[in-house]
């Protein structure tokens, strides 16, 4: 079980999102630029090492979801169905489908989201929500 496991891990659970089939991106695969929204950027965040004896690893990962460009007309209430916790466009209830992320890390965990802001990408400004998501691996 690695890092890049992990974050592979969850595009592959954010890609039980119909719309985001397709359009998540590992921090192994990460874009340059983002042509088609929805998309989501899975980036990793802060790493703490040697939690246990064991050499538990904890990574707080950040979902990116980006959901239009800025120049372009926004709908905010067709974001709003990633952000609830239940339903066929939940980020939550998608991650939380298998929180070991097909067996990535041992658990994981959306500790928060940031509600809706703007992120720029590849010289682009969106639209967007940002999770993170904690992951911890032994």
């Amino acid at each position: 079980m690695t890092i890049e496991a992990m974050g592979e891990g969850l595009v592959t659970r954010l890609e039980t999102i119909s719309t985001l089939k397709g359009r998540s991106y590992a921090p192994n695969a990460l874009p340059g630029s983002v042509n088609s929204t929805p998309a989501a950027l899975v980036i990793p965040g802060s790493i703490e090492y040697d939690l246990t004896f064991g050499g538990a690893v904890r990574c707080n990962f950040r979902v990116i979801l980006l959901f239009a460009r800025t120049d372009q007309v926004i709908q905010y209430d067709k974001m709003l169905p990633y952000l609830e916790t239940t339903g066929d466009y939940s980020v939550y209830a998608a991650i939380f489908g298998d929180d070991t992320l097909g067996g990535a890390a041992d658990f994981s965990i959306i500790k928060s989201n940031t509600g809706l802001g703007f992120t720029e990408w590849g010289g682009m400004t969106f639209c967007s929500s940002e999770w993170l998501v904690e992951c911890q691996r032994q």
